[in-house]
């Protein structure tokens, strides 16, 4: 879904789709192969943004495939994994400012200073 996404083969609903839909099962020996998607919001479980998806998934295999869409709440989806991800490298640069040792020496050379909670920002 991310190289879908990165390469504009799926924009605006289409890509939220992609990004909200977690994965419950593929039916491979159906023709085409049935993907079970569960999706949270009905906006998103529209037909057309069904198939607009389903054509894009298609060009990408190779080979037709058919979406079922489910009302539910996904345990997994690329949205969730990208935001666990941007909140692992956020916790990673700021425990690594908070380690530094210029930055430790200035806190203790300067007893009001702080580190700016939203200032750290990673590479």
């Amino acid at each position: 879904m991310q190289r879908l996404c990165e390469q504009g083969a799926v924009t605006a609903l289409v890509r939220e789709l992609a990004l909200q839909a977690g994965l419950r099962d593929v039916d491979a020996k159906a023709t085409p192969p049935r993907w079970q998607l569960v999706v949270e919001r009905e906006t998103l479980r529209a037909p057309a943004l069904r198939d607009k998806l389903a054509a894009a998934l298609a060009a990408e295999l190779g080979q037709p495939v058919a979406l079922e869409l489910e009302a539910g709440v996904p345990e997994d989806t690329p949205a969730r994994r990208e935001a666990a991800e941007r909140q692992r490298r956020q916790a990673a640069a700021e425990e690594t400012i908070r380690n530094d040792p210029v930055v430790r020496e200035l806190m203790t050379q300067f007893k009001t200073a702080r580190i700016v909670p939203g200032s750290i920002k990673p590479i």
